[in-house]
């Protein structure tokens, strides 16, 4: 029933079916039958409204934050990002990004990452997240209060990135150690809990070279989203993708493609 409302409401604006149900050259004797129209229009109207907020409601989109690494912007890992960012906006998801070497995100979880601290005389950071934390974080500086922000409004996080040494690249884990904080997503904080976290990387070495160290990789990145209470979903690797042909790397850009498409949908990774 919905369906149909909805259907007719696409085909025309409510603009359009008042304007063809009042026209400027109507008949005396047709007012009543006109009147009766509009009525049954306007009930009309009003149940295309009512299904397409059904329909919305029931569709709701995702807030992805993209945390992407990479130095180069004309490199395949920027042009899988830009295309998941993309794709994720045509669906209707609300998108944010988080630049590192764009935005030139300290690398360096120090006293400079507060305004003032807790113990000036010894610096330890997880009590100092903590206590900057229980301070409704005023005490961070601004570039982590606009990170702080950006985890709080996601419910999916996906972390964009070529491998180094087997790992994501340092900037990247530092903004980890930075951004979720001590007091924000654990030991009182709850800033990732039931929200969704994925991996989306590069690599220099063949999946054969690495299927052996990558389960490994996988399984520290489960673990720790596990301790933090979130999904970490199944992650995706394109494979030594500056030694493949031009044709296996437009087919890694389709799966990401297809995956960002279906991003409210992709399974968890089990250990």
């Amino acid at each position: 029933f919905f369906g149909v409302f909805f259907f007719f409401f696409k085909q025309k604006t409510a603009y359009e079916i008042l304007s063809g149900l009042v026209g400027s050259e109507m008949c005396i004797r047709d007012r009543r039958r006109v009147h009766g129209d509009i009525f049954m229009g306007k009930v009309a109207l009003f149940l295309c409204f009512l299904a397409f907020s059904i329909c919305s409601t029931s569709e709701t989109k995702s807030k992805v934050l993209i945390v992407y690494a990479h130095q180069e912007p004309k490199s395949f890992c920027a042009t899988m990002r830009n295309l998941v960012f993309q794709t994720l906006v045509m669906k209707g998801h609300q998108v944010k990004v988080t630049n590192l070497y764009q935005q030139k995100m300290t690398q360096t979880l120090d006293t400079t990452d507060f305004t003032e601290l807790h113990d000036p005389t010894y610096f330890r950071p997880q009590p100092e997240q903590i206590e900057a934390n229980k301070k409704n974080r005023t005490t961070f500086i601004k570039e982590l209060r606009l990170e702080h922000d950006k985890i709080e409004w996601m419910d999916t996080m996906i972390f964009i990135f070529p491998m180094y040494l087997f790992y994501m690249p340092g900037i990247m884990k530092s903004w980890m150690e930075r951004a979720i904080s001590a007091g924000f997503a654990y030991y009182g904080g709850h800033a990732i809990q039931n929200k969704r976290i994925m991996l989306m990387y590069t690599t220099g070495g063949t999946k054969e070279f690495l299927k052996d160290t990558e389960p490994e990789f996988w399984g520290t990145v489960d673990f720790l989203f596990w301790f933090l209470q979130g999904t970490f979903l199944k992650p995706f690797s394109a494979y030594a993708v500056n030694h493949i042909t031009p044709e296996e790397r437009k087919a890694y850009l389709l799966e990401a493609e297809k995956i960002a498409a279906d991003i409210d949908h992709r399974e968890p990774y089990f250990n």
